[in-house]
C-alpha cells in the first residue's frame, strides 16, 4: 500500500514539461511546443514501528510518542506515591 497510514496520502498524478513552451519566432507558438504529459509523483513514505508515515506524520508521531529510557540492571525503579 503506497499511502500514508495517519493522512491518506500516496501518490498523486500532475502534468509533466520538460522546458517552457514554445517562443514566438518562425512558425508560430505551436513549432517549439514542449511536449506536456502525465507524470505519477509518490509521497515521501517511511517505515516506523512497522507502519508507513509521510514525513509530516512521521515527525507528529515521533513527537507524541514518549520515549522509554532503559532502565539499568543495577537500577532500582522507584514509584512515586500516590496521596
Amino acid at each position: 500500500m503506497l499511502a500514508c497510514l495517519r493522512c491518506g496520502k500516496g501518490k498523486n498524478t500532475v502534468n509533466f514539461s520538460r522546458h517552457k513552451k514554445g517562443s514566438s519566432g518562425a512558425g508560430g507558438n505551436w513549432a517549439l511546443r514542449a511536449p506536456i504529459h502525465k507524470r505519477i509523483q509518490y509521497a515521501n513514505l517511511h517505515v516506523y514501528e512497522g507502519k508507513k508515515y509521510c514525513t509530516k506524520c512521521l515527525r507528529v508521531v515521533k513527537k507524541a510518542l514518549p520515549v522509554q529510557k532503559p532502565v539499568e540492571a543495577g537500577a532500582t525503579q522507584i514509584t512515586p506515591a500516590v496521596a
